[in-house]
């Protein structure tokens, strides 16, 4: 019975995923959701590929991801990866239906796959990666995930000594995943010209040495916990790194990989993104262990804004618009995104769409987050006006002025069609338009390039 379920859910699900692809031109969850209403064991009975890759962590899922989608792709093997579909288990099982035989048999060489990291207990359970590579764990979206130490948890009691973990090194509380369980494997990056002896920003996860919890101490600092912790009191330090970023040049954008064969690679990033070093490095590691050439690698290495969509330069009349998505309920994320105003010279106005947009539909009542962001860059003199947007501005402005930022700056809209008339009014040619938006603003930023287009157009 249990077959004839799975036979259905396929049969139905590729049925599905064709009607939205030739009607709707993209991908939804909607196939996976049926198939586990039809076999809600679905995801345990494909027949995985040999190297199946999990992608977790609270920042960099998406980008690394698709990374390492391109670069496996571009070594000849082909690839199923859900970068069309959600990353929790209806997303997986709509990525896997499209490329699976009627008995279930994936076809793919490789699965690349996105995994919320709440969803370990409904993804490992159903199947054991050969790796999983977790980019970091931060305070997020708190209604829903609490703590960083009750998502670890939630990762680290479902993982199987099967899968080899690929760990962030400088993180002291993703890398203590799979201890006395599973083979372990870790990158990280060196001290750059702008890491710090104490930790610059709001918020710091890990204050206590998570062995005998006196107050830990650190060599030094990238950005909040993420560096080299070390405990005087109990000797704990990280273990030593295989594969590790170095010589990290902010203004060219470019910092040197090395692999744990002695080989380096001088490779590029998104300038202002220092989250894109840890995501390559990371990506670059798996792809190692997996045996893909360097040569591979290095022609394979892009500007991520090109596979994520999530980093956006234009230019209209004369006025660059630069559009970068920060992670509602996110404050490190928002955090990392905003220093790419400290990176520039240019003079730029501001768009904050970072508080959710749509409150009735998705329901993030909570907006505490935004108290942990550190909005310190918006204070630079080359910031010059800042917009707020959406039903909740006064609330974010309320925030701005108790951190310290220049009320002057601040214009605020709950309007969305009047704010984006009002930043295309007043933009002026030679400074940069700067939007940060959330998830589900999208919408709103295509409003204001769509206005930004027709000023450039008269």
């Amino acid at each position: 019975m249990g077959k004839l379920r799975f036979l259905i859910a396929i049969i139905v699900g590729k049925i599905t995923a064709f009607l939205l692809d030739k009607i709707f031109k993209r991908g939804t969850n909607t196939p996976g959701i049926i198939m586990l209403k039809i076999c809600p064991d679905a995801l345990s009975r494909f027949i995985m590929p040999r190297n199946t890759i999990c992608v977790t962590g609270t920042n960099g899922k998406t980008g690394t991801s698709n990374l390492l989608t391109h670069i496996i792709r571009n070594s000849g093997k082909t690839v199923v990866n859900n970068s069309k579909g959600s990353n929790m288990a209806p997303g997986l099982a709509s990525a896997l239906v499209t490329q699976c035989t009627l008995g279930g048999k994936v076809t793919a060489d490789v699965a690349v796959l996105e995994v919320d990291e709440r969803s370990s207990q409904y993804i490992y359970t159903e199947f054991t990666p050969k790796y999983i590579l977790c980019t970091n764990l931060f305070r997020d979206s708190i209604m829903r995930n609490g703590h960083s130490g009750f998502i670890f948890d939630k990762i680290n009691d479902y993982l199987d000594s099967k899968t080899t973990l690929v760990l962030n090194g400088n993180d002291g509380i993703s890398g203590l995943l799979g201890e006395s369980v599973c083979n372990r494997v870790f990158y990280s990056v060196n001290k750059t010209q702008r890491s710090t002896d104490t930790c610059a920003d709001t918020v710091c996860d890990l204050i206590a040495c998570p062995k005998c919890n006196h107050k830990l101490d650190y060599e030094f600092f990238h950005y909040n916990h993420i560096g080299v912790p070390k405990c005087s009191h109990c000797g704990f330090s990280m273990p030593e790194s295989r594969f590790f970023a170095s010589d990290v040049d902010f203004e060219k954008g470019t910092f040197v990989f090395n692999g744990d064969k002695g080989e380096s690679l001088v490779l590029p990033f998104q300038k202002g993104n220092f989250f894109n070093v840890f995501n390559i490095t990371g990506a670059c590691a798996v792809c190692r262990l997996m045996g893909i050439d360097l040569d591979v690698i290095e022609n394979s290495i892009e500007d991520l804004s090109s596979k994520t969509g999530r980093f956006q330069e234009k230019k209209y009349g004369g006025v660059e618009v630069v559009s970068m998505l920060s992670k509602n309920q996110n404050p490190i994320s928002c955090s990392q995104s905003l220093k790419y105003l400290d990176s520039t010279d240019t003079e730029k106005d501001v768009v904050l769409l970072i508080t959710d947009s749509n409150d009735k539909v998705h329901g993030h009542e909570d907006i505490s987050w935004i108290y942990d962001t550190d909005f310190s860059p918006l204070n630079n003199e080359t910031v010059k006006t800042v917009y707020v947007g959406g039903s909740r501005c006064y609330d974010v402005a309320n925030c701005l002025e108790i951190k310290g930022i220049d009320t002057g700056k601040l214009v605020l809209f709950e309007n969305y069609d009047e704010l984006a008339q009002e930043v295309s009014k007043k933009s002026i040619v030679g400074r940069n338009v700067v939007v940060y938006f959330e998830l589900y603003a999208t919408s709103v930023v295509e409003k204001i390039k769509t206005a930004m287009s027709q000023k450039g157009d008269k």
